[in-house]
This record gives C-alpha cells, sequence and structure tokens, in this order.
C-alpha cells in the first residue's frame, strides 16, 4: 500500500441527509485533515440545488435548498444527489434510500464511515463488509417514539403529532436494534441518549461515547431581562412537553402572577387539542434573527421536553445566559440549580415551581445566568466540538 493509500484509509466518509448541523460535522472533519468526503443529497451542488439558486425568490422552500453550501468542505469532496427530492415528488414509488447511489460512488478509499442514526442501513452494512468501520451518531434518543406512543393516549392528539406502535420496533432489522451491531462506535450527545442505547441493545454498550455537538454561537447579552416573560421554541408540541408548560402557566396566572409566555415555532390552532392552551402566546414560525430578539429579551427559556437528542435551542439560551429550565430528556447535562433548573418530564407541578423561583428570587435567576453562559462558553464551542470528534476518530485509526 503507497504512503497516499494509507493515509487515505485512515480518513473519514462523512454520510449524511440534509444540512444537518449545518455541514458542521464534515467541516470539522476537514479542519482537522480527516475528511475524505461528504455524501448528501440534495445541496446547492446538485443540479436541484442549483436551480434552486437561479429561483431563490420563488419562496422559503426553494431559498432553503438554494442555502445548502458545505462551507469550508473542498468542492471536490461533496456528492450530492437528488434522488430523495425526485422520490418526494413523483408520482410513482421510488425509494429514498441513497444506499444505492452510495455504494456507486464507493468508499472514496476512506477507512471509517460516520453516519446518521436512521440513513442509509444497507450501505453500512456494505461499507462494514469491505472492511470500513463505522461511527453511528445517534442524534436523538431511541426511547423518543415510545415516550410519546405512552404520551399520546392521555391528549386527543392530531395526527401530525403521533407516532405508531410500529415505529417503537427495536428488532434486529429495524432502528437502534440494527444499527447498533454493525457499529464500531456509537456517538450519543448526551447522557439521555446514551441511556436509550442501553436499554434497548444492552451487549453494544462498550460502543458508547458521549460526544456533546458545539455550536458556533458566540456568547452574548441580554437587552434586559423581562420580568415574567417565558421563552418556548419548538414545532412538535407534545414531545416537548407544551401540554404541562401550559398547566403550569394557568395555575401560576391563578395565582396572581403576570406572565407572558411565548411560544416560537407554533400556530395557536396547532396546539387546540390540551387543556390551557389559551394560556400561551403563540408567535408561529420566528426567523433566525428575531429568535434572537426572542433570547435577548426573556426572563428565562423552558424546554420541558419528554425526548431529545441534545436540543440545540437550549445552547442559544444559554449563549445569551438566559437561564433555561429544562428535563434531563433535553440532551444537555445541566447541573441542578447552578447553570440551570431541572424538571421531571411530564410534570406541571415543577415547572410552575421552577418559573416562580426565577421570577421571584431574581439573585438566583443572576446566578443562573452568569453561570449558564459561562457553562456554555466551557463546553460547547466549536473547537471543543471538533477535539472531541477528532479523539474518537483516533480511536479507530490506531
Amino acid at each position: 500500500m503507497s504512503t497516499a493509500d494509507s493515509q487515505s484509509s485512515q480518513k473519514v466518509l462523512v454520510i449524511q441527509r440534509g444540512a444537518r448541523h449545518r455541514y458542521s460535522i464534515p467541516r470539522l472533519l476537514e479542519n482537522a485533515k480527516l475528511l475524505e468526503a461528504l455524501y448528501t443529497d440534495s445541496s446547492a451542488y446538485s443540479t436541484a440545488g442549483r436551480i434552486a439558486a437561479k429561483f431563490s425568490d420563488m419562496g422559503p422552500r426553494v431559498q432553503a435548498l438554494a442555502s445548502r453550501i458545505p462551507e469550508s468542505i473542498p468542492r471536490e469532496k461533496v456528492f450530492s444527489s437528488d434522488k430523495p427530492l425526485i422520490s418526494s415528488l413523483s408520482r410513482t414509488v421510488i425509494s429514498s434510500d441513497m444506499s444505492g447511489v452510495f455504494k456507486r460512488w464507493g468508499l472514496q478509499g476512506a477507512g471509517i464511515v460516520y453516519s446518521m442514526y436512521g440513513e442509509e442501513l444497507d450501505f453500512l452494512r456494505w461499507a462494514k463488509a469491505q472492511g470500513a468501520k463505522i461511527i453511528v451518531d445517534v442524534f436523538i434518543s431511541p426511547l423518543s417514539n415510545q415516550v410519546v406512543l405512552d404520551e399520546q393516549d392521555k391528549f386527543d392528539v392530531p395526527s401530525g403529532f403521533r407516532v405508531d406502535a410500529s415505529e417503537c420496533d427495536y428488532s434486529p432489522d429495524r432502528g437502534v436494534g440494527a444499527f447498533a451491531p454493525i457499529a464500531d462506535i456509537l456517538l450519543c450527545p448526551s447522557e439521555w441518549v446514551a441511556e436509550g442505547v442501553r436499554k434497548f441493545v444492552p451487549d453494544c454498550a462498550h460502543k458508547i461515547r458521549i460526544v456533546p455537538y458545539g455550536s458556533s454561537l458566540h456568547p452574548k447579552n441580554q437587552e434586559g431581562d423581562n420580568l415574567g416573560r417565558i421563552l418556548f421554541a419548538g414545532r412538535d408540541p407534545l414531545r416537548k412537553g407544551l401540554p404541562y408548560l401550559a398547566e403550569a402557566v394557568h395555575r401560576l396566572r391563578q395565582s396572581g402572577m403576570n406572565l407572558d409566555v411565548r411560544v416560537a415555532g407554533l400556530e395557536q390552532q396547532e396546539c387546540n387539542w390540551f387543556p390551557h392552551y389559551q394560556e400561551l402566546n403563540y408567535l408561529g414560525l420566528v426567523k433566525m434573527d428575531k429568535m434572537g430578539e426572542e433570547f435577548a429579551r426573556a426572563d428565562a427559556f423552558i424546554l420541558p421536553s419528554l425526548s431529545e437528542g441534545q436540543a440545540g435551542v437550549l445552547l442559544e439560551a444559554l449563549s445569551y445566559g438566559c437561564p433555561v429550565i429544562a428535563t434531563r430528556e433535553s440532551g444537555v447535562d445541566l447541573t441542578q440549580n447552578e447553570n440551570g433548573i431541572l424538571v421531571d418530564a411530564a410534570s406541571g407541578k415543577q415547572i410552575e415551581e421552577a418559573i416562580a423561583r426565577i421570577i421571584q428570587d431574581r439573585d438566583f435567576r443572576a446566578k443562573l445566568s452568569e453561570n449558564g453562559r459561562a457553562f456554555f462558553e466551557q463546553n460547547f464551542s466549536m473547537n471543543l466540538w471538533q477535539e472531541r470528534l477528532t479523539k474518537v476518530v483516533r480511536e479507530l485509526q490506531s
């Protein structure tokens, strides 16, 4: 084997759909001189993406496609296919699985494949048979669908937010039961995700590495907290625990507390199926720059989620020094009453107590604000994320 071939075999092929983390993972690996190639679906470099760039004034979806630019990754290392997009637009049954396309592209000489959980299982099996080592990024807890399935019977949940029992199948051909055995490393962004992996595939627990994602955000100053202005952000009201926030707000208002609880990402008509939904102030979809204004002005941010991987909105709140209230299931491993307030999932009572404490104890709020920002700076920089990723890859190279 030549020196060039040997170096290539130690590099990483990243496969991912969409611009997850704005292509941060392949970009960080490129920065560390570890990226061999990126395989993805429609991007600014694919046929659909190039067309979208010419007609970007046709709406937000077209703009979003045109903006899928894998910045700082050499163009020759990016391989894009529009197959999933064609599948979604076609009236005929076309498989959106990318495995066949990726097999034709091969491994590009890479000896390690970094894949997102739930994607292109057949390609991973093929790559494993070729001798590649596999990293599977378990970006959301395998417990998530089961948690939602158990929860949805408490409410008259509309179909768009429900899961089917078949989505909780963890047999050897489905979900984590299929991906874990072929993986050499199971990358988990939080202890909550790792706990789900251990539950369903205990024999693969030794493969778990907890590697929190980083953030390109920079710490910012709040514009002055507005007493009683509480922010929530999310598109899935059931999984994000919104019914329990509404329950808490209802009781706090009954006790005489003045609150403005702002829900970014949802319209009121999407939430009229749970009790006390009218207690919340629905903002609908909020643009990124406007979300920054919301974080800057919030008295606190709350995410009482039932299950996540690692919620990026919590990192954004922390970066602003906005005190956070969250469940451990939200995927950021906070220290209770030091850099945030942890509440049990599905506990309106604990949410009520947490909001009341922040509003009534301003010294405590100030401590959470300062410590939360420091926690963000010390744990979630892009440099730290690159170090964590590099360490995992070096483990497979040895």
